[in-house]
């Protein structure tokens, strides 16, 4: 899945800041969360290693699980993380 969402964004030349986990549950129910970082992620490892974070956040899982996403958002054009720009830390 994760492999999946890091193609289309390198296909599109885009990246982005913040990973969202989205668990539904097999009574409808559903949890999410999202975790966003300071610069764009540059892998699918990055994306993975955010995603796992993410899911212990919620596991065990207290009831079945029907399905499961992962999501980039917060994007920007690779092209403009390429021009260096500089954080300025808060």
């Amino acid at each position: 899945m994760i492999g999946k969402v890091w193609r289309h964004c390198q296909a599109h030349r885009i990246s982005g800041k913040t990973v969202t986990l989205k668990v539904k549950y097999s009574d409808f129910e559903q949890a999410t969360r999202s975790r966003t970082v300071n610069v764009p992620v540059s892998s699918g490892e990055d994306i993975l290693e955010i995603a796992n974070q993410l899911l212990t956040s919620v596991a065990p899982f207290r009831k079945p699980v029907r399905l499961l996403g992962v999501t980039l958002s917060s994007l920007t054009p690779i092209a403009s993380m390429a021009k260096g720009q500089l954080l300025l830390e808060l």
